[in-house]
């Protein structure tokens, strides 16, 4: 029998550790923001996006009706590091109806801003009013986006 390399043999580069994540002030987490809004259009993971003139952006999107979902979309300023972002959507009646804790590695991305996406799914979106969107970052609100929603 011939002598076969080991399928797993070949060296791996050694992974990196997740850096620690930014300490920023109010203002600081503030600043980040470079844009963030509702869409029905989520990109694909992955798409490189051009805001000049909103080229290939998704298109904002006002208002939903009840059981559709909504995608909240964000844009967030370079920082070379890793940031703790959070998005609370709040119904009508002022209650935190989900929490997503998307933490965002910027220490491998060469771009000068990263984008993501939440989404409430429509059965989370049962409930007719003004809904609202805070983004957390650091522990720092940085922004109330309000949604009409009707039924």
């Amino acid at each position: 029998m011939p002598n076969q390399p080991r399928r797993d043999s070949t060296p791996r580069p050694p992974r990196r550790p997740t850096p620690a994540a930014l300490s920023l002030s109010g203002f600081e987490a503030a600043s980040l923001v470079k844009f963030a809004y509702f869409t029905d259009t989520a990109p694909v993971p992955g798409t490189l996006l051009y805001t000049a003139f909103r080229r290939n952006m998704p298109p904002g999107v006002k208002e939903f009706t009840v059981r559709n979902p909504v995608t909240f979309f964000y844009g967030i300023q370079q920082t070379g590091g890793l940031l703790n972002i959070q998005v609370r959507w709040i119904n009508p009646d002022g209650v935190v109806t989900r929490t997503s804790d998307l933490p965002m590695d910027q220490s491998r991305e060469g771009a000068l801003w990263t984008w993501q996406v939440d989404r409430l799914e429509k059965r989370d979106l049962a409930q007719a009013g003004v809904w609202v969107v805070e983004l957390l970052i650091s522990g720092h609100r940085v922004g109330r986006y309000p949604l009409l929603v009707r039924a």
